[in-house]
């Protein structure tokens, strides 16, 4: 089994287990914290996926870290130390989080633009697409790509809208040399 499918199905257990047990705000939690703790500590995956570190070593730095998480997430760590999935934790805590996300119809897209966006024009980015897709909730992000001259890209999932100034030119530039 491929590990991203193994975190998926890890994940959708743990996601099913914590609606069960009313749990699901604190696990919810917990994710979000594993998952920036793994962007912030990218050295914490090596340890984890190292497989000359022994699976003791990986349960004990585990188990520091485990006595301020949620009780359903300890047990969910112990699951994970039993199967030796360690390795899997951070695609688990994205994964969770995604679909926690599909479930709330929250949708996250990538906004690229030439300059810093202000927060005012996320916002009417926002629900300039919310209002194309009625029921979801979008999460933007703003990165910043100075060849795209002006306008912006919004890339979500396979999905890329270009409304660049470069993107613009290059269409004229194909049309010109046709």
């Amino acid at each position: 089994m491929k590990k991203e499918k193994a975190a998926a199905i890890y994940a959708r257990m743990l996601l099913q287990a914590a609606e069960d047990h009313k749990a699901a705000d604190a696990v919810s939690s917990d994710m979000h914290a594993l998952a920036e703790t793994f962007r912030k500590l990218p050295a914490l995956h090596k340890f984890l996926t190292n497989p000359v570190r022994k699976s003791d070593e990986k349960a004990k730095l585990i188990a520091t870290a485990a006595v301020k998480l949620a009780p359903l997430s300890q047990q969910f760590l112990k699951l994970l130390q039993t199967k030796n999935r360690f390795a899997l934790l951070r695609a688990i805590a994205d994964e969770y989080i995604a679909l926690e996300e599909a479930r709330q119809n929250i949708l996250r897209a990538n906004v690229v633009s030439a300059r810093p966006l202000t927060q005012d024009q996320i916002e009417k980015l926002t629900r300039g697409l919310e209002a194309k897709r009625p029921g979801k909730k979008y999460i933007l992000t703003n990165q910043i790509d100075a060849s795209l001259i002006a306008g912006f890209r919004i890339v979500q999932g396979d999905t890329i809208t270009d409304a660049s100034i470069k993107h613009k030119l290059d269409l004229l530039k194909q049309k010109l040399a046709a």
